[in-house]
């Protein structure tokens, strides 16, 4: 199935906008200003980050976060000011990024609490830099980035052992993409549990493409037909990817995010039933479970599960 899907790249079929056959649920860690998640497994439990107040916000200072039912627990690596989930398995195994006092970014694992540092030997340490994660599939494959000052790289760790991926036309940096590091390169979302990775590759100039990297192979995967914007942030093992796209560069000129979903060379997609302000659709499971976030009319940044109905 995934196969099919990444060989239709001209496709432009798309559904009407939706957010119908889904149960909405609201995800807010108590006492938050902004919870943000970021995968949901196929237990449906949902791992993100939360700031706790405005300045913390501001600063850009956060903790993970696990919720489980509507029961929260928050992930904090012991070596970070800063923490962010990125991901979570079956089995249960956490992953994600921490910031230490000096800038300096690093991979996590959590097994049962017990944090283990994941750090790319290619990475620089500089603040802003570093090796960031994303995700973890059922057998234990990680999946991130690392930037150093020049350039981002998509990795795969596993049993110790770093394998590099970069994809053809990625550009040195710095440049004018929309790239968290300024950077031109290689960056992922996500690994599913056959090893396919999805990802965004940064040119030098602005410029850029979303690919699924599957049988040593990097395929593109086409951009939300008419949009201005558009990033994928997953793949699953059901053949679907998905992301959310703008159709101008800015909120101030209408460039509300919408999510989508892809498969077999149509679109779907899916608006914020609860806000104006348009959401960010991180993750689905295999089971068709959403995952995101989105900003209501007063500013303040929930959470969202959407679960399909059906």
């Amino acid at each position: 199935m995934l196969a099919a899907m990444v060989a239709v790249v001209p496709a432009t079929a798309t559904s009407s906008p939706t957010g119908q056959g889904y149960t909405w649920t609201t995800i807010t860690v108590p006492g938050s200003i902004a919870t943000e998640p970021y995968k949901v497994n196929d237990k449906g439990v949902v791992v993100g980050e939360y700031y706790a107040n405005s300045s913390d916000l501001a600063t850009g200072v956060s903790r993970g976060f696990v919720d489980q039912g509507g029961r929260y627990t928050t992930i904090d690596d012991p070596l970070g000011a800063s923490s962010v989930a990125t991901g979570m398995n079956d089995a249960g195994e956490i992953v994600g990024t921490y910031t230490n006092s000096s800038g300096d970014n690093y991979g996590f694992i959590d097994q049962g609490g017990k944090f283990s540092t994941i750090k790319d030997p290619s990475a620089d340490n500089a603040e802003g830099l570093g090796t960031f994660v994303n995700g973890v599939n059922d057998s234990g494959e990680i999946v991130g980035y690392y930037a150093d000052s020049n350039r981002t790289f998509t990795f795969i760790y596993k049993n110790g052992s770093y394998t590099t991926y970069t994809c053809p036309r990625a550009g040195t940096g710095p440049n004018s993409s929309e790239n968290p590091q300024n950077l031109a390169g290689t960056g992922v979302g996500s690994v599913d549990n056959a090893g396919a990775i999805s990802g965004t590759c940064f040119f030098k100039t602005k410029g850029y493409y979303n690919f699924i990297y599957q049988n040593g192979r990097f395929n593109p995967v086409p951009n939300y037909p008419g949009s201005s914007d558009s990033f994928i942030g997953w793949v699953n093992d059901s053949g679907e990817s998905g992301g959310w796209y703008s159709t101008t560069e800015s909120i101030a000129n209408g460039g509300v995010p919408n999510g989508y979903i892809y498969q077999n060379g149509r679109f779907t997609t899916i608006k914020d039933p609860a806000g104006p302000y348009g959401i960010y659709l991180d993750s689905a499971n295999d089971s068709g479970a959403l995952a995101g976030f989105y900003t209501d009319s007063s500013g303040k940044i929930h959470g969202f599960e959407l679960t399909p109905s059906h």
